[in-house]
């Protein structure tokens, strides 16, 4: 495939994504902690039937209030890591290599969680927090380390596949 076109596709694909985080920061806060919520519940609900633990409607409610919070947050940080891995390939495409490449990765992305704060001002009952653009950078921050060292387990192991070929 050549690289224009690899690059074009790349690009959909990092805007598409930038668009998904958008949408989902553009719904309001009740629809948003409704979507949280439910996941939260279930998580609980399943965990106790696989372990069979025994627990009341009550107690996982609780318990699905109090991770609710860390669940919406991870989430954030997934949807980052996730933009961050997709912007790393697009600017690779475009020829960016080295510390620079990570370094432009992670300034794009909190430029854009920035933007997504801002955006939040404008729907109902959320708030734009710069607690949240450091969040959602430190999400783009681990997938860009997980990246780097799956990166470099395929380079030792294409390496040692090349020197064993010879």
């Amino acid at each position: 495939m050549n690289k224009t076109v690899m690059r074009l596709i790349l690009g959909i694909m990092l805007a598409g994504w930038m668009i998904i985080i958008f949408w989902f920061s553009n719904q309001p806060a009740t629809e948003s902690s409704e979507i949280s919520g439910t996941i939260s519940y279930r998580l609980v609900e399943d965990t106790d039937d696989i372990f069979n633990w025994g627990l009341t409607a009550e107690q996982i409610r609780k318990i699905a209030g109090n991770i609710e919070y860390p669940i919406r947050k991870a989430a954030h940080m997934t949807e980052y890591a996730i933009l961050g891995w997709i912007a790393f390939a697009f600017l690779g495409s475009c020829g960016i290599r080295g510390k620079m490449h990570y370094i432009a990765v992670l300034g794009f992305n909190f430029c854009y969680a920035s933007t997504d704060e801002i955006h939040q001002l404008f729907s109902p009952g959320r708030s734009g927090q710069f607690k949240d653009v450091c969040i959602d950078t430190a999400g783009t921050a681990i997938g860009l380390l997980l990246l780097a060292i799956l990166l470099k387990i395929g380079r030792r192991h294409c390496a040692k596949s090349a020197h064993t070929l010879q």
